[in-house]
């Protein structure tokens, strides 16, 4: 089996693959990749052994071929081809990779000495002729940027560690709160979705996303990707009124204040939060603007606002590595924040609403 295909296509192709590869070391297939030629055309496939991520192209003419191979040194070595073409060949199990030079790439057997065949999870799908839904890409950018921040990265409570997708998407550590007021999917369903699956939608090129469900299963298709992974479990212990009950909160008082001058004020700031500060900094409403300081006051700076709303005098304690995380998921240059109630303060930015907890009085003992 011989192959050839234009260097910049695989290069584009194999760097978007490789996103989706696990290299889980006790599972060995999150360490391969397949690579096919047939008359569906050429595609590469990865696994992080739950979701699976197709890269296709129809454009590629040549033989029929099939491979898998390991993932890393074959994604390293046609990143750094310099050649117009690159040619594949197999033979005695071994691939070699004919660029600017000739390698010789040792092909995975299994038990029996044979070549690897790898999982197809999609074969069952691919007569689904209806999508129910349409995603825009888009729209999973915005997710990435501004929900994401949120999420649990422990597993304390491991629902939290997805992306709740209802009538709205959320995302919560429960110390901090993300929700983006869209009906992702346009169901009546409420899914969670793991953030490995979310990060693949960002592979996708295209603007258009078709989604279909089976089971347990989630398919996400365009032209030339494929996305056949798995909603997570544990919807049910997901604490969604309690979350949107919070996200609801009136706040009585609300000021409008420079995202970037506030960003610059908080990496200063972070100089002078030393140990026993347990990483908080009190935040001081005031008329001529919001008072930014440590909690020893030796790193003390007032940001002016841009506009005041039922201004009110109200000081809280905040973790400004919290703080500093979702002002920079915001997207506007100005930010919207509410004050006023003891347990929280909260951003809003257009259907984007972020809840950050106060920290307890104790922490100023």
């Amino acid at each position: 089996m011989k192959l050839v295909v234009n260097a910049e296509i695989l290069k584009d192709m194999v760097s978007r693959a490789v996103k989706g590869a696990g290299n889980n070391k006790l599972i060995p297939i999150t360490s391969l990749m397949k690579i096919q030629q047939s008359e569906n055309g050429f595609e590469l496939v990865t696994t992080d052994a739950t979701n699976y991520l197709y890269v296709k192209e129809d454009k590629i003419v040549g033989d029929d071929f099939y491979a898998v191979v390991p993932v890393d040194v074959f994604s390293k070595l046609i990143s750094k081809v310099t050649s117009e073409t690159v040619a594949l060949n197999i033979k005695n199990n071994i691939l070699i990779v004919t660029a600017n030079g000739s390698y010789s790439i040792e092909l995975p057997l299994d038990e029996n000495g044979e070549a690897i065949k790898y999982p197809e999870p999609f074969e069952q799908y691919k007569k689904f002729k209806d999508s129910e839904c349409i995603i825009n890409r888009s729209t999973v950018g915005v997710i990435l940027e501004t929900v994401k921040p949120a999420l649990a990265t422990t597993l304390e409570n491991p629902c939290y560690t997805g992306y709740y997708v209802g009538d709205k998407i959320v995302a919560t550590d429960t110390y901090k709160i993300a929700s983006m007021d869209v009906e992702l999917f346009g169901t009546n369903m409420s899914y969670l979705i793991s953030p490995e699956l979310m990060n693949l939608l960002a592979v996708m090129s295209e603007e258009k996303i078709e989604v279909y469900f089976k089971d347990n299963d989630i398919i996400f298709k365009t032209d030339n990707c494929i996305i056949v992974g798995k909603v997570m479990e544990g919807i049910e212990e997901y604490a969604i009124e309690a979350i949107s009950s919070l996200v609801d909160t009136e706040f009585d008082s609300k000021c409008k204040i420079p995202k970037a001058p506030l960003l610059q004020l908080l990496d200063r700031l972070s100089l002078f939060v030393g140990t026993y500060d347990k990483n908080a900094v009190r935040l001081t409403f005031t008329k001529d603007g919001l008072q930014v300081e440590s909690k020893a006051s030796s790193g003390v700076e007032i940001i002016k606002y841009v506009d005041s709303q039922n201004f009110r005098e109200f000081t809280c304690l905040v973790d400004i590595s919290m703080l500093t995380q979702e002002v920079k998921a915001i997207q506007s240059d100005v930010i919207e924040l509410y004050y006023g109630e003891d347990n929280a303060i909260k951003f809003v930015d257009g259907s984007i609403t972020i809840i950050v907890a106060l920290l307890e009085d104790e922490v100023e003992e």
